[in-house]
């Protein structure tokens, strides 16, 4: 193994803690629908797949401390020494990943508020911001910008999802748009049954009024409507019918040209939101099956497994601190190991729960600063 090879391999070590002949790296933008993803993943495949939740190599930098590898770096390494490698994006249709990316952030960062006094805000006050930060909102396509895939598969619009192996690698597109058929595309890939729940939407949050107040009212500016029509992406992975239908929901809902931001102005705004920000950027809850391994969360994984396979709708999360506080009380026959993330980046989170919070997702800290 030469010197490049031990540096990459000491940052496989940093990023699982449990060696694994499959591996999943979720490697998209924020705001795609990956944690609805992550957390299926895990239900479903934790037993027989390492599973990593990553935005870019920025985000893999801060979690880990890794300064000089790369995350494709890392899933070629894998994938040449024979193992099992897939890596999954997802794409959004644009004007509704915008939306998602600006009500992500808008109270601790755009308006710098608690998120309950935002449905007291009116959707032109909210409508004037976002248009304001339309044109630097939500760019980026991973499969065409980080993948370093010489010519991407055109997209399969009769199976909903492609499947390109490369260098040893599978990469696997889906669209937020199918997530209800995700489990049958994802079972027929992995060959195990895999289920799909619903994780961190934003109708779950306390800013849903307001959400969908805006996304009921907000009128499309003509100028970023013609920006979206020109869209490349958008053109690759919409059928001309999908497109055509899509860019008919916005053509009824037309409003007035809008100017943005300049870019000196955006870089000002970005500098002076977060000098101004008094809210810590803390989410707890982020993910309903944080990874944990032990023997604890494996069964009522597996419980939690089976509901989903039935259809019983449930509120049940897969915690360890809760199985560990349920053990202690007495309420739980469960003999509990020591807490075996399967991965550092969550077991990171974990260590660092007392500064942060329960669950928090670090990733966030990290999309706030370049958003």
């Amino acid at each position: 193994m030469d010197n490049r090879d031990t540096i990459i391999q000491e940052a496989v070590n940093k990023i699982f803690n449990i060696p694994s002949d499959n591996y999943i790296f979720i490697y998209t933008p924020p705001k795609v629908g990956s944690t609805t993803l992550v957390s299926s993943l895990r239900i479903s495949l934790l037993e027989s797949f390492r599973i990593i939740h990553i935005h870019d190599d920025i985000m893999l930098g801060v979690l880990t401390g890794i300064k000089n590898v790369t995350v494709n770096e890392i899933i070629q390494f894998l994938a040449q020494q024979g193992r099992n490698v897939y890596v999954i994006d997802v794409y959004r249709t644009p004007i509704e990943r915008k939306m998602s990316e600006f009500f992500e952030k808008i109270s601790i960062y755009h308006f710098n508020n608690l998120e309950m006094d935002m449905n007291k805000y009116s959707t032109k006050r909210i409508s004037d911001r976002f248009n304001s930060l339309f044109p630097y909102l939500a760019n980026g396509e991973h499969y065409f910008d980080k993948y370093d895939l010489e010519s991407p598969l055109p997209f399969d619009f009769v199976n909903n999802y492609t499947l390109q192996i490369h260098n040893k690698v599978n990469y696997i597109k889906l669209r937020l748009k199918d997530a209800k058929n995700w489990g049958n595309t994802l079972s027929s890939i992995f060959k195990r049954d895999v289920v799909i729940i619903n994780d961190y939407l934003t109708n779950d949050k306390s800013i849903a009024e307001i959400y969908n107040r805006f996304k009921t009212d907000y009128k499309l500016p003509l100028n970023y409507y013609n920006l979206i029509k020109d869209c490349e992406y958008m053109k690759f992975y919409l059928s001309d019918d999908e497109r055509n239908s899509y860019l008919e929901q916005y053509s009824n809902r037309l409003g007035p040209e809008y100017t943005p931001y300049t870019q000196m102005e955006y870089d000002f705004y970005i500098r002076l939101c977060l000098e101004n920000q008094f809210v810590d950027d803390i989410q707890g809850e982020h993910y309903i099956d944080e990874g944990c391994t032990c023997q604890a969360c494996k069964i009522e994984r597996a419980k939690l497994f089976d509901m989903l396979k039935k259809g019983i709708k449930t509120n049940k999360r897969i915690k360890h601190n809760y199985f560990l506080e349920k053990s202690q009380s007495g309420k739980s026959g469960i003999n509990l190991i020591k807490c075996k993330l399967n991965n550092p980046l969550t077991s990171r989170i974990v260590k660092n729960r007392a500064k942060y919070g329960e669950n928090h997702d670090m990733s966030h800290i990290i999309n706030t600063r370049k958003l």
